[in-house]
């Protein structure tokens, strides 16, 4: 029985500006993509400080700090849609907000107010050590919410992550668009 839903913030919830922004320069000038990427992992991981991570990446991109936070804070585009269904949930389920992100990095984008309003527990990557899809993710999350691994379910999406939540037991939708979420998360309420 499912008792609380995690989401994951950027792709669901937050469109994903890095992720982007990442893809482009795959294809343009993939050394820094990947120079990115580890820059990314290290500050999801806490390994990074917050300020530490965006130098770098503006760095990398050639940007002042500045003109990189702000292209960021452009690109980034609210679901509405999802907001407005974890509003209606709270009532009756637990709700999770599980990100990969640096340690600070929601409170950059939410207010303690919207995410005490959405949210019964925040967790953030850089904050605990790990990021999805390592185990111990999915495993603070659902301890933090006092349940266990099966009475939750994750709305991710990266593939790859629901594929790790999976592989702890945690039930897991790939989330494509609102109305494909939708349809597969009344599939598992339906009942409880």
């Amino acid at each position: 029985m499912i008792k609380a839903i995690i989401f994951d913030c950027f792709g669901v919830i937050i469109t994903d500006a890095l992720e982007h922004i990442i893809n482009e320069l795959k294809l343009k000038e993939p050394n820094k993509a990947e120079q990115i990427v580890e820059v990314v992992r290290k500050a999801n991981a806490g390994i990074l400080e917050p300020m530490e991570s965006r130098l770098a990446i503006a760095g990398i991109l050639g940007l002042s700090y500045d003109d990189y936070s702000n292209n960021i804070r452009e690109e980034e585009k609210r679901n509405g849609q999802i907001l407005e269904h974890i509003e209606s949930l709270r009532n009756k389920y637990k709700i999770a907000l599980l990100s990969n992100v640096m340690k600070g990095g929601l409170k950059l984008r939410f207010s303690q107010e919207e995410l005490n309003r959405y949210f019964d527990v925040v967790v953030e990557s850089g904050e605990i050590g790990y990021a999805k899809p390592q185990a111990q993710a999915y495993e603070i999350t659902a301890d933090k919410l006092g349940l266990r691994l099966n009475e939750c379910i994750i709305i991710d999406d990266r593939e790859d992550y629901c594929e790790g939540a999976l592989g702890v037991g945690m039930p897991a939708i790939h989330y494509l668009d609102f109305e494909q979420y939708k349809t597969e998360i009344n599939g598992y309420l339906i009942g409880n």
